[in-house]
């Protein structure tokens, strides 16, 4: 008798010291990274005691879906999960496969998107990438062309690309939250001491810009998301072969023979004043961004040293007329494409640029005064030209961004963004960038829209002044006769 219970108990020690071992060698392999789910540590203490409720914890449905394989290793090296786990769970980790199965997915496409910008866009990992902030600010620009494209027509955004434009926007934006300023502030010791200390505070553009323009994004996507049940459309392309005035390929507004009704008329005129405001404010971000990024070194050096050389002998004379307004200069210039306006706001941004250079150093004393006409001019007299020519250029600058408001990106801009190290600037700069083109593309097709309505019904009271392909002011002007 007293042997048999000295077997069973050797037994019973000889099966207690396997488990302990099985055990040690399982924590071995956690601590040593082979096994690293969360929550796989207690659901290992817990085998013993069968208890159901353990099954539905995040470290059991993680572990059974991460690696199938390395769940099967752990239930063998206790052998008491096989053929004793309770059905049940197992039925519930099913029914969650799918769920799951998504949040992977989205997991795996942030890893990439951020894989993409710690490599700087080299992908062979070598010293070829761009820095952070211009990574970021091309990540942007491609994700905005990806969901909106040219936006041939105004009509509500596949649900699948909203998600993405919102999913993916708040990744890139993310570290714009953790951004901060040190600023200069008192606090009182323990000894009644007053400290002089540095205390940090949200950095104060992205604190002012970031939540306008994410308030300027969402209302954009509710004037898409409005565009349900309109009484306009859009041509297939089978139908649009015919005459030469249509675009090839294109989708083309289609309105009722008789015109738009007087509803939906001036719902779209509304629509067009608020986008339009859109555009201005995000502008008016965008270019006071720009304003505050500095120009890069290796501009300032190749930049002639003078000013009238940048502009060339034309340019130069209209600016230097007398009592030119800034609708005569502009009349003057005889700009006849898009490319010719984009090469005289280079010129005049190129000449500004030298200018102030050289009234801050005439300023300071730095460098003697440039006379190139006469050097027996008054300094003084000089300085005041220069000061002149300068308010002039500014004052035409600003009128052909008015005439022309989605040119493309001018030289200065360009070399601004390239060479870019503020990862703020570059983020706040993309991000109105994208949403002042997308509301340039939503005006355009509103315009085209009223366009089709002025041809279908010449005589509407509010078809003038929409000829255009877009009129911006005309919209607001007549919204408001409509009103």
């Amino acid at each position: 008798m007293n042997m048999v219970i000295v077997r069973r108990t050797l037994a019973c020690c000889t099966r207690d010291t396997k488990i302990s071992n099985d055990f040690g060698e399982q924590e071995k392999m956690q601590l040593s990274g082979i096994t690293t789910y969360d929550g796989l540590e207690s659901c290992i203490l817990n085998s013993q005691s069968y208890d159901i409720e353990s099954g539905t914890s995040r470290g059991v449905t993680d572990s059974l879906y991460d690696d199938d394989s390395s769940s099967s290793s752990s239930n063998n090296a206790f052998g008491s999960y096989d053929g004793n786990f309770p059905s049940s769970p197992q039925h519930f980790y099913v029914k969650e496969k799918p769920a799951y199965t998504t949040q992977l997915s989205e997991v795996e496409t942030m890893k990439e998107i951020f894989a993409k910008l710690l490599l700087g866009e080299d992908v062979t990992g070598g010293s070829k990438g761009i820095s952070s902030a211009l990574a970021l600010s091309n990540a942007i620009t491609n994700l905005a062309a990806s969901v909106f494209g040219e936006l041939w027509k105004l009509e509500p955004l596949a649900e699948e690309r909203k998600r993405k434009w919102r999913r993916e926007m708040d990744w890139l934006l993310s570290p714009t939250n953790h951004m901060i300023e040190l600023v200069p502030a008192r606090q009182r010791g323990s000894n009644g001491q007053r400290l002089e200390i540095m205390t940090p505070k949200a950095r104060a553009d992205i604190h002012m810009n970031l939540p306008a323009l994410r308030k300027l994004d969402s209302m954009l996507l509710e004037i898409l998301d409005s565009m349900v049940n309109a009484e306009f459309s859009y041509m297939e392309a089978s139908s649009r072969a015919e005459g030469k005035s249509t675009r090839w390929c294109l989708p083309s507004p289609k309105v009722p023979i008789a015109g738009l009704s007087d509803a939906e008329r001036k719902k779209l005129l509304n629509q067009g004043k608020l986008v339009n405001q859109i555009f201005k404010a995000a502008r008016a971000i965008n270019e006071n961004v720009l304003a505050e990024m500095p120009v890069p070194t290796v501009i300032k050096d190749a930049l002639p040293k003078s000013g009238r050389t940048s502009l060339r002998e034309d340019l130069y004379r209209i600016l230097t007329e007398e009592s030119a307004s800034a609708e005569e200069m502009f009349n003057s210039l005889n700009l006849r494409s898009e490319n010719s306006v984009l090469e005289v706001v280079n010129r005049l941004e190129e000449a500004i640029i030298v200018w102030k250079e050289s009234i801050t150093d005439q300023a300071s004393g730095k460098s003697p005064v440039q006379r190139s006409w006469s050097f027996v001019k008054d300094p003084v007299f000089e300085l005041d030209k220069l000061e002149v020519l300068l308010s002039q250029a500014e004052v035409l600058l600003q009128h052909l961004k008015l005439k022309y408001p989605n040119l493309p990106q001018t030289f200065l801009n360009v070399t601004k963004i390239q060479y870019g190290t503020d990862i703020g600037h570059l983020i706040l700069e993309a991000y109105s960038r994208v949403l002042l083109n997308l509301a340039y593309n939503i005006l355009t097709r509103i315009g085209e829209i009223l366009q089709v309505d002025f041809s279908s019904n010449p005589n509407s009271p509010a078809a003038t002044g929409y000829l255009s392909p877009i009129s911006s002011e005309a919209l607001v002007d007549r919204s408001d006769e409509q009103s």
